[in-house]
C-alpha cells in the first residue's frame, strides 16, 4: 500500500503553486490598481502651487489671474481625486497594513478638494467685495441683497472649512511604511484651514446680525465719534468731533457734524444715567469726559447716555475711530485733499492733523477741519472697492484700540465682541496688564508721549507671583515756539500732566507704589473686578518719570499635572500715536527650567524667560512654560 505521505506530495505541491499564482495575480492586480496613485503626489503639489498663486493674485487685485490659477488647481485636484477615490482606492483601503496610509491619502485628497472649493467661492465673490463693479456699495449706501449673497457665500466657505478640518483630524500621526510623512502633509493643510475656520467662527455671529445693524429691520441711528490721540483718556483719544449716522434698509444718512470745542453747551457739566459699577463716573461731567473707562463697553454706554443728555436724542450705539485708523484707511483708499493741510497720505495724516498745531494756529480753520473728519471716515469706509482690505484695517485698528463699537442691543454687542471689534479689555485668565494714561490738564502733548512698560514676574511653585511693574514715560516734546509764555495747557504747550493707571489681574493685591523711587499712599481701585491705581505726574518738556508698582497675583501661572508651570499674561495696548514698548521677565522657582524654543520668548539661563516688543500694537496673550 502506498504511503499516504508520498501519495499527497504531488497534490500539495500543486496547491502551493496555485496559491503562489493566486497571490501573484492579487499582487499584480493591486499594482495595476495602484498605478493611478503614482501621479497623485505630483498633481497634489501642482494644485497647492496653483492655490498659492491664486491667493497672491487676489491680494494684488488681479481677479482674472486668480480665476485661472483656481481653475488649474481644480483640474489637478480632480486628477488627485480620480486617482485615490476610484476602485483602486477602494480596494487598497481595505488591504491590511497598506490600507491605513491609503485611507489617509484619501482624506488628504478630500481636504485639498475642500480648500480648492473655498478658493473658487472666494474668486467668485471677490469682485463684489473689492471690484470696481461691486454693487455692495452704491453711492455710499449698502445694497442688502448683495450683502445677503455674500453672507451665503461665507456660509459655504464655513461648511467646506469644517469638512476639511474633519477629514484632516482623522489622519494618523504615524503609519507603517510611510512614517510621519502623511501627518506632515496634514499639518501643512491645517495651517491653511485652521485660520479660515477659526476666523469665520469668530465673525459669524457678527455677520448674522449685520443686516439688522444696517437697518434691514428698521432704522438704526449711531453716534460716530472721532478721537484725538494727542489728548488721551484711558479709553483712547479724547472724543472731540461727532456726527450721527442712520441706516435704513441699507441707506445711509449723515447728521450734523458737531465739534465740541465750538458747540454751544458742550463744556457744561451734566448729569446722565451712570453705568452701574463704573468708578470713573462721579457726579456731573462734560460730554467729552464721558469715556474715561478703558473698556469701550462701559465708555460707549456712558457716551450714548451723555449724548442723550446733551442733544436729547437716543442712539442705538457708538462707532469710535481715531486719526491713526483713518490714516490706515487712507493707505488703502488713497490720498485725501483737506484744506488747509493740503494732500494727506497715510504717512503724514496723523502728524498734520494732531502733531503740527504750531503750523496751523487758526482755531476756526482747525475746527472746520475737525468737522470734516467724520464725513470723510464715512466716505472712505463705504466708498466702492477694497472692502476686504478695509475690514482688515478696521480689525487691526480695533486690536490696537484705535477703533471700537458699542451697541445697546445685547445680542449685537456680544456678536461684535466675539469679532474683536467692541474695544473690551482682554480676558484675564491668569496675569493681566493694561497701562493707560489720561491727560489730566487739557493739552495735545500725548502726541509726544514715549512709554516703556517693564514687568518683572517672580513665579512661585503654586502658580502665584510677585510682580514689580515699571512704567517709564518720556515727554519727548520739541522746543516751545509760541511768542507768549507756555501756560502748560492748551494746543501749543510742551508740558504734559498725566494720570497714570495700571490695571492688573483680578484678585491681585497692590503692595507698594512709587514715582521716581519716592513711595506714596494709594487707594486700590476696582474696575469690574480688575484692581488699579492712579497717580498724577507732571512732565516738563523732555522730562522722564517712572511709576513703580509692586503687587501679588494669586494665579499668574497654571500648574500642570506634571508639576510644570505655564505663565499666562494678557496685555492690552492703549491707542497711542507711538505704541508703548513692552518688556517682560519671568523668573522661575529653583529647580525649574524653561522649555526651549517658545514663540517670542528667550530663556538663555533656563531659570529666566524674557519677552520684548518695541511696539505693543494689539491685544496679546503671552504664554511660557517651565518644568522641573
Amino acid at each position: 500500500m502506498p504511503s499516504p505521505r508520498r501519495a499527497d506530495a504531488p497534490s500539495r505541491g500543486l496547491g502551493l503553486r496555485h496559491a503562489v499564482l493566486l497571490v501573484g495575480f492579487v499582487v499584480v492586480g493591486l499594482c495595476l490598481l495602484a498605478i493611478p496613485f503614482l501621479g497623485a503626489p505630483g498633481s497634489a503639489q501642482a494644485a497647492r502651487a496653483d492655490l498659492d498663486a491664486a491667493q497672491a493674485a487676489l491680494q494684488e487685485g488681479d481677479v482674472a489671474a486668480a480665476s485661472e490659477h483656481t481653475a488649474s488647481a481644480r483640474g489637478h485636484v480632480d486628477e488627485v481625486q480620480d486617482a485615490v477615490q476610484g476602485v483602486g482606492g477602494d480596494v487598497w483601503s481595505v488591504v491590511p497594513v497598506a490600507g491605513g496610509p491609503v485611507r489617509d491619502v484619501r482624506r488628504l485628497g478630500n481636504a485639498l478638494d475642500d480648500l480648492t472649493a473655498i478658493a473658487e467661492i472666494g474668486v467668485d465673490a471677490w469682485p463684489q467685495l473689492s471690484g470696481e463693479k461691486s454693487t455692495l456699495f452704491d453711492n455710499g449706501n449698502v445694497d442688502l441683497p448683495t450683502l445677503e449673497r455674500l453672507l451665503a457665500d461665507l456660509d459655504g466657505v464655513a461648511e467646506r472649512a469644517e469638512a476639511a478640518e474633519a477629514e484632516l483630524a482623522d489622519v494618523e500621526d504615524e503609519r507603517l511604511g510611510v512614517g510621519t510623512r502623511l501627518a506632515d502633509l496634514r499639518d501643512q493643510a491645517l495651517e491653511r484651514v485652521t485660520p479660515i475656520s477659526s476666523g469665520i467662527r469668530s465673525v459669524q455671529p457678527m455677520l448674522e446680525v449685520l443686516p439688522g445693524v444696517l437697518g434691514a429691520e428698521g432704522e438704526r441711528k449711531y453716534l460716530v465719534a472721532m478721537l484725538n490721540p494727542a489728548e488721551m483718556l484711558y479709553s483712547g483719544g479724547t472724543p472731540q468731533t461727532f456726527t450721527t449716522m442712520a441706516f435704513d434698509d441699507g441707506r445711509i444718512s449723515i447728521g450734523e457734524t458737531i465739534d465740541l470745542a465750538t458747540s454751544r453747551g458742550a463744556f457744561q457739566r451734566r448729569y446722565w444715567k451712570k453705568v452701574k459699577g463704573n468708578p470713573f463716573h462721579r457726579g456731573k461731567l462734560q460730554v467729552a469726559l464721558s469715556t474715561f473707562a478703558p473698556d469701550w463697553e462701559v465708555s460707549g454706554n456712558e457716551l450714548v447716555n451723555a449724548w442723550r443728555a446733551f442733544r436729547g436724542r437716543p442712539m442705538a450705539g457708538v462707532i469710535a475711530v481715531d486719526v491713526v485708523a483713518l490714516a490706515d484707511l487712507a493707505a488703502i483708499t488713497g490720498p485725501i485733499d483737506l484744506p488747509p493741510y493740503g494732500t494727506l497720505t497715510a504717512d503724514n495724516l496723523v502728524e498734520n492733523l494732531v502733531g503740527s498745531y504750531d503750523e496751523h494756529p487758526d482755531n476756526l480753520a482747525r475746527h472746520e477741519t475737525n468737522r470734516a473728519l467724520v464725513p470723510l471716515f464715512r466716505e472712505r469706509l463705504f466708498g466702492q472697492g477694497h472692502l476686504a482690505e478695509k475690514v482688515q484695517v478696521l480689525g487691526d485698528a480695533a486690536r490696537g484700540r484705535h477703533f471700537a463699537t458699542y451697541f445697546r442691543d445685547a445680542e449685537v454687542q456680544a456678536a461684535f465682541a466675539d469679532a474683536g471689534l467692541s474695544g473690551e479689555l482682554a480676558e484675564a485668565e491668569h496675569d493681566y496688564l493694561g497701562v493707560f494714561t489720561q491727560n489730566a490738564v487739557g493739552s495735545k502733548s500725548d502726541y509726544w508721549q514715549r512709554r516703556t512698560v517693564s514687568s518683572r514676574v517672580d513665579v512661585r511653585r503654586d502658580g502665584s507671583a510677585r510682580v514689580r511693574l515699571e512704567v517709564a514715560i518720556h515727554n519727548d516734546s520739541p522746543p516751545y515756539v509760541q511768542p507768549v509764555p507756555d501756560l502748560k495747557t492748551g494746543y501749543f504747550t510742551r508740558w504734559n500732566t498725566l494720570s497714570i493707571a495700571p490695571f492688573i489681574a483680578p484678585g491681585a493685591t497692590i503692595r507698594s507704589a512709587a514715582v521716581d523711587g519716592q513711595e506714596f499712599d494709594f487707594n486700590q481701585g476696582d474696575f469690574f473686578g480688575r484692581p488699579f491705581l492712579r497717580r498724577t505726574v507732571e512732565f516738563a518738556p523732555q522730562a522722564r518719570h517712572t511709576l513703580t508698582v509692586t503687587y501679588d497675583v494669586p494665579s499668574a501661572a497654571a500648574v500642570g499635572d506634571d508639576g510644570g508651570l505655564t505663565y499666562v499674561l494678557d496685555l492690552d495696548p492703549q491707542g497711542m500715536v507711538d505704541p508703548q514698548a513692552m518688556d517682560v521677565r519671568v523668573s522661575w522657582p529653583r529647580g525649574f527650567r524653561a522649555d526651549p524654543d517658545q514663540d517670542g520668548w528667550r530663556s538663555p539661563r533656563g531659570r529666566t524667560s524674557t519677552y520684548r516688543t518695541d511696539g505693543l500694537t494689539e491685544t496679546t496673550t503671552l504664554r511660557v512654560t517651565a518644568r522641573r
